[in-house]
């Protein structure tokens, strides 16, 4: 199984491994599409190979595990449209991780979006943390910390995963046939993320979301308060068809946050390597020199509290409304 970058992480682990039993948990910790899932079934096949160096990938185990049949093996993820991971979910994991295994040495339990386990379902699993069965490995895969109990975290061993290098993140997609331009923004857009650049340009609808958005853009810095506003509700109607209420409207900020760091990354006299939108460099430099770094600064900022307004659930109407007027104001 070959997966992209933190090759040392996983070399340490293997390590480990080959020293001894694995640990109860783990959580593995990083941004979103960088590996830690597929570590995670990485882990659960080198625990459960039969070949003669685990994980082979070819005996019966390794292939089950890959394509998530394994009987031991249970997977726990957040259904789509829903915004937690419920108390409900996770005792029935609890009590299906008391058997045991069904052909390996181990059970492994495998949760998704730890970060999204509601607290109660989170006091459910300390029991499990705390008193678990000698066959049982469960795995947290979370993209931060902060949303997880010190009760959860304090007893588990904790991966730090890091971003691709944003090349070898492009030379992937060179090798999936996305075009070297689109391979190269794709890249640079994921920030380091395999997984994410991969779902920038197998989705198309999601590079169409991006493209409206950064359109849209465009015209906001100068902007009239009617224009402004009209341009908020044109960002409220980019859909891509998710079933989840806030992911594209997170990507239209994502879109929006990337635009303008990279003008104010030229405005302050920045590296042109270090631009993330380079097919809109020559757009991106206009701007940069028609706005004072302190207004481009001011539109983060009002970025960064348009996101705090949508993890509080306000109106995504008013949360656009409000940002677009902010951001009509760059250029003084």
């Amino acid at each position: 199984m070959h997966i992209l970058g933190n090759q040392a992480l996983r070399s340490r682990l293997q390590e480990a491994l080959r020293a001894g039993p694995p640990a109860p948990a783990y959580l593995f910790l990083g941004p979103r599409g960088v590996g830690k899932g597929l570590t995670a079934t990485w882990m659960a096949a080198r625990l459960l190979c039969t070949g003669p160096e685990p994980p082979c990938g070819l005996c019966p185990a390794c292939r089950k595990v890959q394509s998530e049949n394994h009987p031991d093996v249970l997977r726990i993820d957040r259904v789509e449209g829903k915004a937690s991971v419920g108390i409900d979910d996770v005792r029935e994991g609890i009590s299906a991780v008391q058997l045991r295994p069904y052909e390996g040495g181990y059970r492994f339990w495998i949760l998704s979006e730890a970060e999204r386990l509601t607290s109660e379902a989170q006091s459910a699993l300390l029991k499990t943390l705390e008193e678990p069965p000698g066959h049982l490995v469960l795995i947290l895969v979370a993209g931060g910390e902060n949303a997880l109990l010190p009760t959860v975290t304090s007893r588990c061993r904790i991966l730090r995963f890091g971003p691709v290098d944003v090349q070898a993140v492009a030379d992937l997609l060179l090798e999936q046939g996305v075009p070297p331009d689109r391979a190269a923004v794709a890249a640079r857009i994921s920030s380091g993320s395999p997984g994410l650049a991969l779902e920038l340009v197998g989705a198309g609808e999601i590079w169409d979301l991006r493209e409206s958005a950064l359109g849209l853009a465009i015209g906001l810095p100068g902007s009239q308060t009617w224009q402004a506003l009209e341009t908020a509700a044109a960002l409220e109607a980019l859909k891509t068809g998710s079933s989840d209420p806030k992911a594209d409207l997170t990507r239209v900020l994502d879109s929006l946050t990337s635009w303008f760091r990279d003008a104010l990354c030229l405005s302050v006299g920045g590296d042109e390597a270090l631009v993330v939108n380079v097919d809109r460099l020559d757009t991106l430099r206009t701007l940069a020199s028609s706005s004072s770094p302190r207004s481009l600064d001011r539109a983060l900022q009002a970025i960064l509290e348009a996101f705090d307004h949508l993890h509080r659930n306000v109106q995504p109407r008013f949360l656009l409304q409000r940002l677009c007027l902010e951001l009509s104001r760059v250029g003084a």
